[in-house]
């Protein structure tokens, strides 16, 4: 008897491709930021922390707010210093429930317990009551509110660095980033393009529709929850020999982060909607070194097993049915009486699928004539307008 291969719900599938349709159309705002965009969409499904490593100047606050703003809400952004009190991050306090000599609690509306997704820039300058606070917050989930224990929905927190603190105090709080990546300038490199798109953006008028929700947070706990139906049998034993393998190269790695590096794991099987992890889901591991020292030595040990560069561990798994669906759903997002610049939005990002198609699949004629019908619908709105 065969057994059927097991798969995703058509919900659950719809979701994660709204999530990585959401990701495409923020790359359009950047140069080089592919990746950052990767690791941001597999923290979502895994419900993980992500630190970027870098100079100021390199996008990294617009990079997250743009994204966090396709999940359906603005982010928490916050910069951070040695002077910044918590009732810049958990609210001013509720003066009336003090002055009544019952409890000192924040009010936390709008501030960082009651956010999907939070920016905190220059994350390890602040002082230990509020990296104390921000454990729990970011582990269990949890505001401590006076007497009160309130549920923080956080998704994920993104903080941002020049480097890693060297003060041991700060090396537990660092550890619940499972994530991090440096974010370099691109300029010497790719400086035509930088400014090219530069220059675009400054005649755009797309304002309208960045802040559409591309997923929604019923949608993300679901996914969330999914990551417990992952078989992760046939990679267990790549991922420990992989674990083994660092660790007697001296890579510095605690029982949380091994843990829970499974759940990356489990992520990227998500995204790329399989639901048997597989050794290629292994790619995020590239980037869960606990000492920058390590990276490049993380980073060897998991592409040997890739077998792939790293740059953009998405692009060999892109299929001609995968890019043709996630233009669906880009096209869904207008329709008869869409504004002019939202359209024009839209066929950007399908000629930049049609590119890829091209790309990825040559010579498929199918899919490239499903494509430029679906282009040609979707221009066909700026003459009915």
């Amino acid at each position: 008897m065969t057994t059927a291969t097991p798969t995703w719900s058509a919900d659950d599938l719809g979701a994660v491709r709204r999530l990585k349709a959401l990701g495409r159309s923020v790359e359009q705002h950047f140069v080089g930021r592919r990746l950052a965009l990767d690791l941001l969409e597999v923290a979502v499904l895994a419900h993980e922390h992500v630190l970027l490593l870098g100079p100021p100047g390199t996008g990294k606050t617009d990079l997250v707010s743009r994204f966090a703003a396709g999940l359906g809400g603005r982010p928490f952004v916050r910069l951070l210093t040695r002077f910044t009190e918590p009732a810049e991050l958990f609210g001013p306090v509720d003066v009336p429930a003090f002055q009544s000599g019952d409890q000192y609690r924040f009010r936390t509306e709008g501030m960082l317990p009651r956010a999907q997704v939070a920016f905190l820039d220059e994350i390890f300058q602040s002082g230990s009551p509020i990296l104390n606070t921000l454990l729990t917050v970011m582990n269990e989930r949890v505001f401590h509110n006076g007497h009160d224990v309130e549920t923080v929905p956080l998704v994920t927190l993104v903080g941002a660095a020049n480097s890693l603190p060297q003060d041991p105090s700060l090396l537990a709080f660092a550890d619940r980033f499972m994530l991090r990546l440096t974010i370099p300038p691109v300029a010497s490199s790719r400086l035509d393009e930088l400014l090219e798109k530069g220059s675009a953006l400054s005649r755009s008028t797309s304002a309208a529709g960045e802040d559409h929700a591309w997923i929604d947070a019923p949608a993300l706990e679901r996914l969330g929850r999914q990551l417990a139906h992952v078989e992760l049998g046939g990679v267990l034993p790549e991922y420990a020999d992989l674990i083994r393998e660092l660790l007697g190269q001296g890579v510095t790695l605690s029982d949380r982060r091994i843990i829970r590096g499974l759940r990356l794991v489990a992520a990227a099987a998500l995204r790329s909607e399989q639901v048997r992890a597989a050794t290629a889901d292994l790619w995020p591991l590239e980037h869960f070194w606990s000492d920058p020292a390590h990276a490049p030595v993380v980073q060897e040990a998991v592409r040997r097993r890739t077998g792939g560069p790293g740059d953009d561990p998405d692009e060999p798994a892109r299929t001609a049915t995968r890019l043709l669906a996630e233009a669906r759903i880009v096209a869904r997002q207008v329709g008869p009486g869409s504004p002019p610049a939202a359209v024009e939005h839209t066929l950007r990002q399908l000629n930049t699928l049609r590119l890829e198609l091209r790309r990825a699949v040559p010579g498929n004629r199918e899919g490239e004539r499903e494509l430029t019908s679906i282009i040609d619908s979707t221009l066909a709105l700026l003459d009915q307008g």
